[in-house]
């Protein structure tokens, strides 16, 4: 209580005028001193011993509450008066920034001053420029240029005596920022904003000015100057549906920004206005926006976004496929460059995701292709190396861990049918299939689907039993091999190769192709492995697979083995039918010692002579190696296994009943292999009904006996006779 009312005085010399809606303690205050015909509220708030140079409106409030006043009264000031809370100003239940009022000076409209000469609250609102009652401007200066102080005491003149109120009728501004602001305080109906109604009004007020500076200017890094109708022009982008908001925030950054800076990001795109501190609402319909029309990334949003380009994350969920493996088929198919950014690289557009899944749902194993095409496996893998048809690799779709090639169904069902459409000469001689030719000729099956439909070779006839490639029977004495010679010197046979190495000759053939053994052309014009090269090779690698016993594993077995013992496979990579383990010849002999077992039997370059002169059929190494050989013919229709027992080198054949071939000619002609081999040692039928036969080798007659026996034995497989029907 103050001084005055202590001393039983009262403070004003009357209280009848009413207050008005809307009107704040401090300029009911100032029209209570001007019925005193006192010239200035400041000096009489400092009489009541309140701080009137720098007014606090609580302190004006609760001394205007001691007045007899009546409690409607009385709440209309409380409701009225923005008193501040230590955050905000708070006003008719909404909350307003400091920045966002100003008392010291006062602003009015003319025309409601003409219907009651009061204050209203909401003029003292810095934002508030327009009276939407009247729609006229909202004034702060007399007509003199000056400004009236809020503790001039009279309302309907000013100091200089200009009549301040000016009457004029009503014109409803109704679509207005002044007309929401208004709603919001419960003076008007209310105005509905979906997209501001959940906002507090400080909040309202500071989007409707940062997006008004937004849209009223060109791209900036640098925050504009703020200008009078920022507010005003701001709230005529907010207004409307969360739609309506997205779609001006798209107009604006299609008009101002480039592709390739929204492609730069959401933060580049906007500029400035990324710093600003928005209403989640506002700030939602901003990147939802940028997201039609830019690139932007999916981290820390728990928001949905309708995004014009797609992440290969989302375009691989969508398809329900692994993202490492999406991504590499995306570069492989040439949907997104090699050489891109990696922003470009990890966004595509609508239609290249619907692209990219055309490709995916194209895509087919290698079995399959190799089912369609009527060939091997690996005739399939040969053509997509050499480029005939499109394969992709670690598409992680087929294959183990997905690191199979898949190939495009679509392509090899094209290749099918240019296989199928391969003219035929309809020879009538003797006919070889595609493997077996490509065995005599030394050429793999892709080389020669290639040449076929290069033009270059000629199918005989087709097999109507078989489909594709498997399907096509080449004419024999076109490709007939010439008379069988003893390589140079400088030149080794891969079959040869294969048995020093202990390797099945298909690996010599990848080794070759990885470029780890190099070829060169003999005198007959055909490609032998390079002696020096090979033995390079052989000197530095072993196989193996031919040491398990002194290992002590299994062959399944090997791989932990090896590494329990620190010797790493070398080349494993390869892509072979069945692993291969190429280790270091000084790993290996480090950890099991030496791996020499003495030199060649002193009979073996004796007995290899003489079995290049009876029967070359055989294919024998320069050496043995050091360990045991298996010998088998040039077609490798049946082998013998020539083992070393000091100087004397016994030959080994045993016939298995699960050998079909094998064991049908034997069945068929066992007497007269039993003759031609009499020399030989049999055995009794085993119990799994197998036969073997043995023969020591010690003198040049055994050498000569043991070749001519081996020559007959060719010839039963190279024209079997008396097999049995199936």
């Amino acid at each position: 209580m103050n001084l005055s009312i202590r001393q039983g005085r009262l403070p004003f010399a009357s209280w009848q005028t009413k207050n008005g809606t809307g009107e704040p303690a401090q300029d009911y205050f100032a029209r209570l001193v001007g019925e005193g015909y006192q010239s200035s509220a400041r000096v009489h708030a400092n009489e009541m011993e309140l701080n009137g140079r720098n007014i606090v409106l609580k302190e004006i409030l609760n001394e205007l509450l001691l007045l007899p006043l009546p409690e409607d009264r009385k709440q209309s000031l409380v409701r009225w008066t923005p008193i501040w809370n230590g955050n905000f100003h708070c006003l008719a239940g909404e909350t307003l920034r400091k920045r966002h009022v100003s008392f010291y000076n006062r602003r009015f409209c003319r025309a409601c001053l003409a219907e009651g000469p009061y204050h209203r609250s909401w003029w003292d609102i810095v934002d508030f420029k327009i009276c939407p009652l009247h729609s006229v401007p909202i004034e702060q200066e007399t007509s003199a240029g000056d400004r009236i102080k809020w503790w001039f005491p009279s309302f309907e003149s000013a100091p200089d005596g200009e009549y301040l109120p000016r009457p004029q009728p009503r014109a409803e501004e109704l679509d207005g920022f002044e007309w929401y602001v208004l709603s919001r305080l419960g003076v008007v109906a209310s105005a509905e904003c979906p997209v501001l109604d959940s906002a507090p009004l400080h909040e309202v007020i500071d989007a409707c000015a940062m997006v008004g500076r937004l849209v009223s200017n060109p791209w900036t890094t640098k925050t504009p100057r703020a200008a009078p109708g920022d507010c005003r022009r701001g709230f005529e982008t907010l207004r409307g549906s969360a739609t309506d908001v997205e779609a001006a925030f798209v107009h604006w950054l299609e008009e101002h920004v480039s592709q390739d800076e929204r492609n730069r990001g959401v933060k580049n795109a906007y500029g400035w206005f990324r710093r600003a501190a928005l209403w989640s609402d506002v700030d939602i319909a901003s990147r939802r926006a940028f997201a039609s029309v830019g690139r932007i990334g999916r981290q820390n949003l728990k928001i949905e976004l309708p995004h014009q380009e797609f992440t290969i994350k989302e375009a691989a969920g969508e398809f329900g496929a692994d993202v490492r493996g999406l991504r590499r088929l995306a570069q492989q198919a040439g949907l997104v460059p090699k050489d891109a950014t990696a922003a470009s690289r990890a966004f595509l557009s609508r239609e290249r995701v619907d692209m990219l899944h055309a490709v995916a749902r194209d895509l087919i194993s290698v079995s399959e292709a190799a089912s369609r095409l009527g060939c091997s496996q690996q005739c399939v893998r040969k053509l997509a190396k050499s480029g005939a048809i499109t394969a992709f690799n670690n598409t992680r779709l087929f294959g183990a861990a997905g690191h199979g090639l898949a190939l495009r169904g679509s392509e090899i069902d094209s290749f099918a049918q240019s296989i199928r459409d391969v003219t035929c000469t309809d020879g009538s001689g003797q006919v070889h299939r595609i493997g077996y030719l490509a065995r005599q000729i030394g050429w793999t099956d892709a080389q020669i689907v290639e040449a076929v439909l290069a033009g270059k070779m000629s199918v005989c006839r087709v097999d109507r039993r078989r489909k594709g490639i498997s399907a096509w029977q080449f004419e024999a004495v076109v490709h007939k091999k010439p008379f069988r010679r003893q390589v140079g010197d400088r030149e080794i046979r891969r079959i040869e190769a294969a048995e020093l190495m202990g390797y099945q000759p298909e690996v010599v053939t990848i080794l070759v192709d990885a470029n780890l053994i190099k070829t060169r052309k003999g005198e007959d014009g055909r490609v032998y492995l390079d002696r020096d090269s090979f033995e390079a090779f052989h000197r530095k690698y072993v196989n193996a697979k031919l040491y398990l016993d002194r290992l002590g594993c299994r062959e399944d077995q090997l791989e932990a083995r090896l590494l329990e013992l620190g010797i790493l496979r070398r080349h494993a990579r390869l892509p072979t039918r069945n692993k291969v383990y190429i280790v270091e010849r000084k790993s290996m002999e480090r950890a099991i010692g030496s791996l020499a077992h003495g030199g060649d039997p002193a009979i073996w370059p004796r007995f290899r002579e003489e079995l290049a002169n009876v029967c070359p059929s055989f294919v024998l190494p320069a050496s043995m190696g050091g360990r045991d050989v298996k010998a088998y013919t040039a077609t490798r229709v049946t082998y013998v296994e020539l083992l070393r027992d000091g100087r004397d080198l016994i030959v080994r054949k045993t016939f298995r009943k699960g050998a079909h071939r094998e064991w049908a000619v034997f069945v068929a002609n066992q007497w007269q292999i039993r003759e031609e081999w009499s020399v030989f040692t049999w055995s009794k039928k085993t119990a799994r009904e197998s036969v073997t036969a043995e023969f020591r080798i010690s003198t040049d007659w055994d050498v000569e006996a043991a070749a001519v026996a081996l020559r007959s034995l060719y010839m039963h497989f190279k024209n079997p006779r008396k097999l049995p029907k199936r």
